[in-house]
Protein backbone atom coordinates (compact mmCIF):
# COMPACT_ATOMS: atom_id res chain seq x y z
CA UNK A 1 0.00 0.00 0.00
CA UNK A 2 2.82 2.44 0.87
CA UNK A 3 4.49 1.88 -2.48
CA UNK A 4 1.19 2.46 -4.28
CA UNK A 5 0.61 5.75 -2.44
CA UNK A 6 4.14 6.86 -3.29
CA UNK A 7 3.64 6.23 -7.00
CA UNK A 8 0.34 8.12 -6.96
CA UNK A 9 1.88 11.18 -5.27
CA UNK A 10 4.74 11.33 -7.77
CA UNK A 11 2.35 10.98 -10.71
CA UNK A 12 0.06 13.74 -9.45
CA UNK A 13 2.92 16.21 -8.98
CA UNK A 14 4.49 15.51 -12.37
CA UNK A 15 1.34 15.49 -14.47
CA UNK A 16 -1.01 17.98 -12.82
CA UNK A 17 0.83 20.99 -14.23
CA UNK A 18 1.56 22.43 -10.79
CA UNK A 19 5.31 22.04 -11.12
CA UNK A 20 5.31 23.23 -14.72
CA UNK A 21 3.66 26.52 -13.79
CA UNK A 22 6.62 28.06 -12.00
CA UNK A 23 7.78 30.75 -11.29
CA UNK A 24 8.87 34.27 -10.68
CA UNK A 25 12.52 34.84 -9.97
CA UNK A 26 13.40 34.22 -6.32
CA UNK A 27 17.16 33.93 -6.53
CA UNK A 28 19.92 35.35 -8.70
CA UNK A 29 18.52 35.62 -12.24
CA UNK A 30 16.10 32.67 -12.55
CA UNK A 31 17.77 30.27 -10.10
CA UNK A 32 15.52 29.18 -7.23
CA UNK A 33 16.30 28.14 -3.65
CA UNK A 34 12.77 27.03 -2.68
CA UNK A 35 13.05 23.26 -3.07
CA UNK A 36 11.32 22.47 0.24
CA UNK A 37 8.96 24.18 2.65
CA UNK A 38 10.91 23.98 5.89
CA UNK A 39 14.19 25.67 4.93
CA UNK A 40 12.33 28.83 3.90
CA UNK A 41 12.38 29.79 7.59
CA UNK A 42 16.21 29.87 7.59
CA UNK A 43 16.62 31.09 3.98
CA UNK A 44 18.34 27.74 3.25
CA UNK A 45 21.13 28.40 5.76
CA UNK A 46 22.84 25.08 6.49
CA UNK A 47 20.84 23.33 3.77
CA UNK A 48 23.67 20.95 2.73
CA UNK A 49 24.54 20.00 6.32
CA UNK A 50 21.45 20.02 8.56
CA UNK A 51 19.82 16.92 7.01
CA UNK A 52 16.67 17.53 9.04
CA UNK A 53 14.28 15.94 6.53
CA UNK A 54 14.15 14.05 3.23
CA UNK A 55 14.83 17.18 1.15
CA UNK A 56 18.53 16.55 1.86
CA UNK A 57 18.35 14.04 -1.03
CA UNK A 58 18.27 17.07 -3.34
CA UNK A 59 20.49 19.47 -1.40
CA UNK A 60 23.23 16.97 -0.50
CA UNK A 61 22.60 13.24 -1.11
CA UNK A 62 25.37 12.31 1.34
CA UNK A 63 22.94 13.27 4.12
CA UNK A 64 20.59 10.40 3.20
CA UNK A 65 22.71 8.13 5.42
CA UNK A 66 21.47 9.95 8.55
CA UNK A 67 17.97 8.46 8.19
CA UNK A 68 17.06 5.21 9.95
CA UNK A 69 13.49 5.02 8.57
CA UNK A 70 11.63 5.91 5.40
CA UNK A 71 10.47 9.52 5.27
CA UNK A 72 8.19 11.37 2.86
CA UNK A 73 8.06 15.17 2.56
CA UNK A 74 5.33 17.07 0.72
CA UNK A 75 5.65 20.83 0.55
CA UNK A 76 4.48 23.90 -1.32
CA UNK A 77 5.83 27.41 -1.68
CA UNK A 78 3.71 30.42 -2.63
CA UNK A 79 5.58 33.39 -4.13
CA UNK A 80 4.03 36.87 -4.33
CA UNK A 81 6.15 39.29 -6.35
CA UNK A 82 5.74 43.04 -6.61
CA UNK A 83 7.91 44.86 -9.12
CA UNK A 84 7.17 47.93 -11.18
CA UNK A 85 8.70 49.38 -14.36
CA UNK A 86 8.71 53.13 -14.89
CA UNK A 87 10.26 54.52 -18.04
CA UNK A 88 9.95 54.59 -21.81
CA UNK A 89 9.70 52.20 -24.76
CA UNK A 90 10.92 53.05 -28.26
CA UNK A 91 9.80 51.18 -31.40
CA UNK A 92 11.83 51.55 -34.62
CA UNK A 93 10.68 50.34 -38.03
CA UNK A 94 11.64 50.72 -41.68
CA UNK A 95 8.62 52.81 -42.59
CA UNK A 96 7.59 54.26 -45.96
CA UNK A 97 8.00 58.05 -45.99
CA UNK A 98 6.72 59.82 -49.13
CA UNK A 99 8.90 62.36 -50.90
CA UNK A 100 7.28 64.56 -53.52
CA UNK A 101 5.26 62.30 -55.80
CA UNK A 102 6.07 59.83 -57.25
CA UNK A 103 9.32 58.91 -55.48
CA UNK A 104 8.65 57.00 -52.24
CA UNK A 105 11.66 56.35 -50.05
CA UNK A 106 11.96 53.91 -47.14
CA UNK A 107 13.34 55.36 -43.93
CA UNK A 108 13.77 54.20 -40.33
CA UNK A 109 11.29 55.87 -38.02
CA UNK A 110 11.09 55.66 -34.22
CA UNK A 111 8.09 56.19 -31.96
CA UNK A 112 8.87 56.59 -28.24
CA UNK A 113 6.25 56.26 -25.51
CA UNK A 114 7.21 57.92 -22.22
CA UNK A 115 5.89 57.76 -18.67
CA UNK A 116 5.08 54.05 -18.79
CA UNK A 117 4.06 52.53 -15.46
CA UNK A 118 3.76 48.75 -15.73
CA UNK A 119 3.37 46.08 -13.05
CA UNK A 120 4.92 42.66 -13.75
CA UNK A 121 4.44 40.82 -10.45
CA UNK A 122 2.53 37.54 -10.18
CA UNK A 123 1.55 34.87 -7.66
CA UNK A 124 2.97 31.39 -8.19
CA UNK A 125 2.59 28.11 -6.28
CA UNK A 126 5.50 25.63 -6.38
CA UNK A 127 4.99 22.15 -4.87
CA UNK A 128 7.79 19.72 -4.09
CA UNK A 129 8.25 16.10 -3.05
CA UNK A 130 11.13 14.30 -1.32
CA UNK A 131 11.55 10.71 -0.16
CA UNK A 132 14.35 8.80 1.56
CA UNK A 133 14.69 5.14 2.54
CA UNK A 134 17.61 3.29 4.17
CA UNK A 135 18.73 0.22 2.21
CA UNK A 136 21.04 -1.01 4.94
CA UNK A 137 23.25 0.51 7.65
CA UNK A 138 25.61 1.99 5.05
CA UNK A 139 23.52 2.89 1.99
CA UNK A 140 20.34 4.95 1.56
CA UNK A 141 18.07 5.85 -1.37
CA UNK A 142 16.48 9.23 -2.09
CA UNK A 143 14.04 10.63 -4.62
CA UNK A 144 13.09 14.27 -5.24
CA UNK A 145 10.79 16.23 -7.54
CA UNK A 146 11.27 20.00 -7.37
CA UNK A 147 11.93 23.18 -9.36
CA UNK A 148 15.55 24.44 -9.36
CA UNK A 149 15.10 27.15 -12.02
CA UNK A 150 12.11 29.26 -12.96
CA UNK A 151 11.00 32.65 -14.22
CA UNK A 152 7.71 34.35 -14.99
CA UNK A 153 7.14 38.00 -15.80
CA UNK A 154 3.70 39.05 -17.02
CA UNK A 155 3.20 42.71 -18.01
CA UNK A 156 0.06 42.24 -20.07
CA UNK A 157 -1.02 44.35 -23.05
CA UNK A 158 -2.25 47.52 -21.37
CA UNK A 159 0.87 49.65 -21.92
CA UNK A 160 3.40 50.21 -24.70
CA UNK A 161 5.71 47.83 -22.85
CA UNK A 162 3.87 45.10 -24.77
CA UNK A 163 6.12 45.86 -27.76
CA UNK A 164 9.09 44.68 -25.66
CA UNK A 165 7.38 41.82 -23.83
CA UNK A 166 4.01 40.62 -22.62
CA UNK A 167 5.02 37.35 -20.99
CA UNK A 168 8.35 35.60 -20.38
CA UNK A 169 8.57 32.27 -18.59
CA UNK A 170 11.08 29.49 -18.02
CA UNK A 171 10.26 26.47 -15.88
CA UNK A 172 12.57 23.57 -15.10
CA UNK A 173 11.36 20.50 -13.20
CA UNK A 174 14.02 18.25 -11.68
CA UNK A 175 13.25 14.55 -11.15
CA UNK A 176 16.11 13.05 -9.20
CA UNK A 177 16.88 9.58 -7.81
CA UNK A 178 19.93 9.58 -5.53
CA UNK A 179 22.07 7.39 -3.27
CA UNK A 180 24.03 8.10 -0.09
CA UNK A 181 26.97 6.00 1.15
CA UNK A 182 28.63 5.87 4.54
CA UNK A 183 32.40 5.71 4.12
CA UNK A 184 32.99 5.81 7.87
CA UNK A 185 30.78 6.50 10.88
CA UNK A 186 31.55 10.21 10.42
CA UNK A 187 31.98 10.63 6.66
CA UNK A 188 29.41 10.08 3.89
CA UNK A 189 29.27 10.60 0.14
CA UNK A 190 26.29 10.85 -2.19
CA UNK A 191 25.32 11.22 -5.82
CA UNK A 192 22.14 11.84 -7.75
CA UNK A 193 20.98 11.75 -11.37
CA UNK A 194 18.92 14.72 -12.62
CA UNK A 195 16.23 14.48 -15.29
CA UNK A 196 15.06 17.99 -16.18
CA UNK A 197 12.02 18.68 -18.38
CA UNK A 198 12.09 22.37 -19.29
CA UNK A 199 9.69 24.76 -20.98
CA UNK A 200 10.20 28.35 -22.14
CA UNK A 201 7.90 31.03 -23.54
CA UNK A 202 8.81 34.45 -24.97
CA UNK A 203 5.84 36.57 -26.07
CA UNK A 204 5.39 40.15 -27.21
CA UNK A 205 3.28 42.34 -29.54
CA UNK A 206 4.32 43.84 -32.88
CA UNK A 207 2.85 47.09 -34.17
CA UNK A 208 3.01 49.22 -37.31
CA UNK A 209 4.22 52.83 -37.27
CA UNK A 210 2.06 55.29 -39.20
CA UNK A 211 3.92 55.51 -42.57
CA UNK A 212 2.59 58.84 -43.84
CA UNK A 213 4.35 62.03 -42.71
CA UNK A 214 1.21 64.16 -43.03
CA UNK A 215 -0.27 62.22 -40.09
CA UNK A 216 1.03 62.11 -36.48
CA UNK A 217 3.99 59.79 -35.93
CA UNK A 218 2.40 57.00 -33.91
CA UNK A 219 1.91 53.24 -33.70
CA UNK A 220 -1.31 52.03 -35.30
CA UNK A 221 -2.51 50.03 -32.30
CA UNK A 222 -5.43 48.53 -34.20
CA UNK A 223 -2.87 46.52 -36.13
CA UNK A 224 -1.19 45.08 -33.02
CA UNK A 225 -0.21 41.46 -33.70
CA UNK A 226 0.74 38.78 -31.18
CA UNK A 227 4.12 37.05 -31.36
CA UNK A 228 4.17 33.78 -29.38
CA UNK A 229 7.25 31.57 -29.05
CA UNK A 230 7.20 28.32 -27.08
CA UNK A 231 9.85 25.62 -26.76
CA UNK A 232 10.59 22.60 -24.57
CA UNK A 233 13.30 20.01 -23.94
CA UNK A 234 14.57 17.47 -21.43
CA UNK A 235 18.14 17.81 -20.18
CA UNK A 236 20.25 15.62 -17.92
CA UNK A 237 22.75 16.29 -15.18
CA UNK A 238 23.96 15.09 -11.80
CA UNK A 239 24.66 16.28 -8.28
CA UNK A 240 27.25 15.15 -5.77
CA UNK A 241 27.67 15.60 -2.04
CA UNK A 242 29.86 14.98 0.97
CA UNK A 243 28.97 15.21 4.68
CA UNK A 244 31.35 15.09 7.63
CA UNK A 245 30.23 14.93 11.27
CA UNK A 246 32.90 16.39 13.56
CA UNK A 247 30.73 15.58 16.58
CA UNK A 248 27.09 14.49 17.01
CA UNK A 249 26.29 18.23 17.25
CA UNK A 250 28.48 19.63 14.48
CA UNK A 251 28.66 18.75 10.79
CA UNK A 252 29.66 20.26 7.47
CA UNK A 253 28.26 19.54 4.01
CA UNK A 254 29.59 20.20 0.52
CA UNK A 255 27.42 19.73 -2.56
CA UNK A 256 27.75 20.28 -6.29
CA UNK A 257 25.02 20.48 -8.95
CA UNK A 258 26.26 20.12 -12.53
CA UNK A 259 25.59 22.31 -15.53
CA UNK A 260 22.65 21.10 -17.64
CA UNK A 261 22.30 21.94 -21.34
CA UNK A 262 18.84 22.40 -22.84
CA UNK A 263 18.17 22.50 -26.60
CA UNK A 264 14.57 23.72 -26.59
CA UNK A 265 12.43 23.41 -29.72
CA UNK A 266 8.76 23.83 -30.63
CA UNK A 267 6.59 26.44 -32.35
CA UNK A 268 6.62 30.16 -33.14
CA UNK A 269 3.39 31.89 -34.15
CA UNK A 270 2.80 35.41 -35.47
CA UNK A 271 -0.96 35.96 -35.64
CA UNK A 272 -3.11 39.06 -36.13
CA UNK A 273 -3.69 41.94 -38.54
CA UNK A 274 -0.05 42.34 -39.63
CA UNK A 275 0.29 38.62 -40.35
CA UNK A 276 -2.92 38.75 -42.38
CA UNK A 277 -1.68 41.82 -44.27
CA UNK A 278 1.67 40.35 -45.32
CA UNK A 279 0.88 36.60 -45.41
CA UNK A 280 -2.33 36.29 -47.39
CA UNK A 281 -4.71 36.47 -44.41
CA UNK A 282 -2.93 33.63 -42.60
CA UNK A 283 -0.86 33.52 -39.41
CA UNK A 284 2.86 32.96 -39.88
CA UNK A 285 3.88 29.71 -38.15
CA UNK A 286 7.29 28.15 -37.71
CA UNK A 287 7.53 24.67 -36.25
CA UNK A 288 11.32 24.82 -35.95
CA UNK A 289 11.86 27.60 -33.40
CA UNK A 290 14.72 26.69 -31.09
CA UNK A 291 17.09 28.05 -28.47
CA UNK A 292 19.95 26.71 -26.36
CA UNK A 293 20.12 27.41 -22.62
CA UNK A 294 22.98 26.38 -20.33
CA UNK A 295 21.76 26.11 -16.74
CA UNK A 296 24.74 26.86 -14.52
CA UNK A 297 26.64 24.57 -12.19
CA UNK A 298 26.71 25.61 -8.53
CA UNK A 299 28.56 24.56 -5.38
CA UNK A 300 27.38 24.92 -1.77
CA UNK A 301 29.26 24.73 1.52
CA UNK A 302 27.12 24.50 4.67
CA UNK A 303 27.69 24.22 8.42
CA UNK A 304 25.31 23.13 11.18
CA UNK A 305 26.05 23.26 14.93
CA UNK A 306 23.77 22.40 17.84
CA UNK A 307 24.98 24.81 20.52
CA UNK A 308 22.86 23.37 23.34
CA UNK A 309 19.45 21.67 23.73
CA UNK A 310 17.70 25.01 23.01
CA UNK A 311 19.75 26.52 20.18
CA UNK A 312 21.34 25.58 16.85
CA UNK A 313 23.14 27.81 14.34
CA UNK A 314 23.85 27.24 10.66
CA UNK A 315 25.07 28.91 7.49
CA UNK A 316 25.58 28.39 3.75
CA UNK A 317 27.74 29.90 1.03
CA UNK A 318 26.80 29.07 -2.59
CA UNK A 319 28.80 29.86 -5.72
CA UNK A 320 26.96 29.77 -9.08
CA UNK A 321 28.87 29.64 -12.36
CA UNK A 322 26.62 31.89 -14.44
CA UNK A 323 29.40 32.98 -16.84
CA UNK A 324 28.36 30.29 -19.36
CA UNK A 325 25.11 32.22 -19.97
CA UNK A 326 26.27 34.71 -22.60
CA UNK A 327 23.76 35.24 -25.44
CA UNK A 328 20.25 33.84 -25.67
CA UNK A 329 19.37 33.21 -29.31
CA UNK A 330 15.91 32.38 -30.66
CA UNK A 331 16.21 30.83 -34.11
CA UNK A 332 13.58 30.22 -36.81
CA UNK A 333 11.14 32.70 -35.30
CA UNK A 334 7.99 33.56 -37.26
CA UNK A 335 7.32 37.22 -38.05
CA UNK A 336 8.08 40.06 -40.45
CA UNK A 337 11.43 41.16 -41.91
CA UNK A 338 12.66 44.09 -44.00
CA UNK A 339 12.64 43.34 -47.71
CA UNK A 340 14.41 45.41 -50.43
CA UNK A 341 11.57 44.94 -52.92
CA UNK A 342 8.36 44.88 -50.88
CA UNK A 343 9.68 46.81 -47.81
CA UNK A 344 8.19 44.19 -45.46
CA UNK A 345 7.81 40.42 -45.96
CA UNK A 346 6.84 37.39 -43.91
CA UNK A 347 9.52 35.02 -42.61
CA UNK A 348 9.88 31.80 -40.63
CA UNK A 349 13.65 32.03 -40.16
CA UNK A 350 14.17 35.15 -38.04
CA UNK A 351 17.00 34.99 -35.50
CA UNK A 352 16.69 37.09 -32.35
CA UNK A 353 19.83 37.54 -30.27
CA UNK A 354 19.57 38.74 -26.67
CA UNK A 355 22.99 39.39 -25.06
CA UNK A 356 23.12 38.40 -21.38
CA UNK A 357 26.81 38.22 -20.41
CA UNK A 358 26.11 36.96 -16.89
CA UNK A 359 28.80 36.97 -14.22
CA UNK A 360 29.41 34.36 -11.53
CA UNK A 361 27.63 35.00 -8.22
CA UNK A 362 27.71 34.36 -4.48
CA UNK A 363 24.81 33.67 -2.15
CA UNK A 364 25.30 33.74 1.63
CA UNK A 365 22.88 32.95 4.45
CA UNK A 366 23.00 32.52 8.22
CA UNK A 367 20.29 31.14 10.46
CA UNK A 368 19.32 29.84 13.87
CA UNK A 369 16.84 27.35 15.34
CA UNK A 370 15.28 27.72 18.78
CA UNK A 371 13.72 24.69 20.52
CA UNK A 372 11.41 25.94 23.33
CA UNK A 373 9.79 22.51 23.78
CA UNK A 374 10.24 18.97 22.48
CA UNK A 375 7.51 19.48 19.84
CA UNK A 376 8.11 23.09 18.74
CA UNK A 377 11.03 24.64 16.86
CA UNK A 378 11.32 28.26 15.69
CA UNK A 379 13.54 29.33 12.78
CA UNK A 380 15.11 32.56 11.59
CA UNK A 381 17.57 33.60 8.91
CA UNK A 382 19.23 36.44 7.01
CA UNK A 383 20.74 36.35 3.54
CA UNK A 384 22.32 38.14 0.61
CA UNK A 385 21.89 37.05 -3.01
CA UNK A 386 24.12 38.57 -5.69
CA UNK A 387 22.66 39.11 -9.16
CA UNK A 388 24.62 37.85 -12.19
CA UNK A 389 23.19 40.58 -14.41
CA UNK A 390 25.38 43.47 -15.47
CA UNK A 391 23.68 46.86 -15.57
CA UNK A 392 24.14 47.49 -19.30
CA UNK A 393 22.56 44.13 -20.26
CA UNK A 394 19.59 44.09 -17.87
CA UNK A 395 16.31 43.50 -19.75
CA UNK A 396 12.70 44.11 -18.86
CA UNK A 397 12.08 40.37 -19.23
CA UNK A 398 14.38 39.76 -16.23
CA UNK A 399 14.92 43.03 -14.30
CA UNK A 400 17.01 41.40 -11.59
CA UNK A 401 19.14 43.07 -8.91
CA UNK A 402 20.99 42.17 -5.73
CA UNK A 403 18.68 40.89 -2.98
CA UNK A 404 18.56 41.08 0.80
CA UNK A 405 16.44 38.56 2.66
CA UNK A 406 14.92 38.13 6.13
CA UNK A 407 13.22 34.84 7.01
CA UNK A 408 11.11 33.31 9.80
CA UNK A 409 9.53 29.90 10.27
CA UNK A 410 8.57 27.12 12.62
CA UNK A 411 8.06 23.38 13.08
CA UNK A 412 5.41 21.54 15.08
CA UNK A 413 5.70 17.80 15.72
CA UNK A 414 2.01 16.94 15.65
CA UNK A 415 2.49 13.22 16.34
CA UNK A 416 5.40 10.85 16.67
CA UNK A 417 5.49 10.38 12.89
CA UNK A 418 3.97 13.58 11.44
CA UNK A 419 5.57 17.03 11.53
CA UNK A 420 4.29 20.34 10.17
CA UNK A 421 6.40 23.28 8.98
CA UNK A 422 5.59 26.83 7.92
CA UNK A 423 7.90 29.56 6.70
CA UNK A 424 7.99 33.13 5.43
CA UNK A 425 10.69 35.25 3.91
CA UNK A 426 10.76 38.79 2.59
CA UNK A 427 12.96 39.77 -0.33
CA UNK A 428 14.16 43.34 -0.80
CA UNK A 429 15.57 44.06 -4.25
CA UNK A 430 17.65 47.13 -4.98
CA UNK A 431 16.24 49.60 -7.50
CA UNK A 432 17.83 48.88 -10.89
CA UNK A 433 18.14 50.56 -14.27
CA UNK A 434 16.83 48.85 -17.42
CA UNK A 435 18.53 50.17 -20.57
CA UNK A 436 19.91 47.21 -22.60
CA UNK A 437 21.15 47.28 -26.20
CA UNK A 438 18.53 47.75 -28.91
CA UNK A 439 16.54 44.52 -29.36
CA UNK A 440 16.05 43.68 -33.06
CA UNK A 441 13.03 41.47 -33.76
CA UNK A 442 12.94 41.06 -37.52
CA UNK A 443 11.50 44.22 -39.09
CA UNK A 444 11.05 45.87 -35.71
CA UNK A 445 13.54 47.03 -33.09
CA UNK A 446 12.60 47.86 -29.49
CA UNK A 447 14.42 49.83 -26.81
CA UNK A 448 13.60 50.27 -23.12
CA UNK A 449 14.92 52.97 -20.81
CA UNK A 450 13.66 53.04 -17.25
CA UNK A 451 13.94 51.69 -13.73
CA UNK A 452 12.46 48.76 -11.84
CA UNK A 453 11.81 48.60 -8.12
CA UNK A 454 10.50 45.45 -6.53
CA UNK A 455 10.42 42.82 -3.86
CA UNK A 456 8.67 39.63 -2.90
CA UNK A 457 7.15 37.60 -0.10
CA UNK A 458 7.47 33.83 0.02
CA UNK A 459 5.17 31.60 2.11
CA UNK A 460 5.70 27.90 2.63
CA UNK A 461 4.08 24.86 4.17
CA UNK A 462 5.28 21.29 4.55
CA UNK A 463 4.18 17.92 5.92
CA UNK A 464 6.84 15.42 6.97
CA UNK A 465 5.81 11.79 7.45
CA UNK A 466 8.14 9.27 9.07
CA UNK A 467 7.07 5.91 7.71
CA UNK A 468 7.77 3.45 10.53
Amino acid sequence: MKKFVMRRLITILCTSGLLGGSTQVMASAFQLWEQDGASIGNYHAGYAAEANDASIAWYNPAGITRFQNQQLVLGAVGIVTDFNYKGSVGVTENSLVFNPFPFPEPQFVTVTTNHINAQGGVFTLIPNLHYVAPINDWIGFGFSVDVPFGLKTVYGRNTALRYATTRTSISVIDISPSLGFKVTDQFSLGLGFDIQPAEAEFNSVAGLIQPFPQFPKEILTKLDTNATNKASDTGYGYHLGALYEFTPSTRAGLSYHSQVNHHLTDKSKFAGPLADMFNEDEPIISTRVNTHIKLPAYTALSMFHRVNPCWAVMGSVIYTQWNTFNTLKLKNVAGLVNDPETLIASSKTIEIAMPQNYKNTWNASIGANYYPTETIMLRGGLGYDQSPIQDKYRTIQLPDGDRYVVALGGHFQATKTVGLDVGWLHVITSKVKVHPPLQVNGAEAVSTNGRVKGGADVFSGQITWDIV
